[in-house]
């Protein structure tokens, strides 16, 4: 009869047990390993990204020119910071337009139920506003650089291989990080403290 009770026991605590839905653990990271940062590496920026730029600065480069009005473009490290804020989207920064990805987008996992979506633009380090998001080195002429923003908050649940979050959005899960559905780019896991 004892042992019948045990075994009892046992299949009701069992039966009871929810089974693993990415609830965190004891050492507060989610158990499924999703709780994280994650970008798209290949639209961040990057040192390589300021190659040509520090090359048209360092040779004082004509951009663009408007005689008619005036305006002549120089590569200068100022045409490309404004209050410490990194552009090179208006046109006349020539060949150099768009050279660095900015925006950038950028998603974090917070816990099991929480998912934040930052926008951060690019700033000299200690420039901007909001949270550090991503840091990189420019090179001899920026230096160091780092994406800042606030977050918009939302909440997902986990079914299978996919994150549904209360924006709308559906991620796919994969070995490399998250696919968005409707694109190809993976958000591949990263650590925000790091300078890349």
């Amino acid at each position: 009869m004892t042992f019948l009770g045990i075994m009892l026991l046992v299949l009701c605590f069992v039966g009871c047990t929810k089974p693993d839905d990415g609830n965190q653990n004891g050492n507060g990271s989610n158990s499924n390993g999703l709780v994280g940062w994650y970008a798209d590496k290949n639209r961040v920026g990057k040192q390589s990204d300021f190659t040509e730029i520090n090359k048209a600065i360092n040779n004082h480069e004509l951009l663009s020119s408007y005689p008619t009005i005036g305006n002549y473009y120089y590569a200068s490290r100022e045409l490309f910071i404004n209050n410490g804020m990194y552009s090179d989207s208006d046109a006349h920064f020539g060949r150099l337009r768009f050279s660095v990805p900015n925006p950038i987008t950028v998603y974090r996992i917070l816990d099991n139920q929480t998912f934040l979506l930052y926008n951060p633009f690019l700033y000299e380090d200690g420039a901007g506003s909001g949270e550090a998001v991503y840091k990189l080195y420019a090179g001899s002429i920026f230096g160091n650089m780092t994406y800042y923003d606030n977050p918009t908050y939302y909440t997902y649940y986990k079914s299978d291989n996919k994150l549904f979050v209360s924006n709308g959005d559906i991620f796919t899960i994969t070995g490399n990080g998250l696919i968005k559905d409707g694109s190809s780019a993976v958000f591949n896991k990263y650590d925000p403290t790091k300078r890349y």
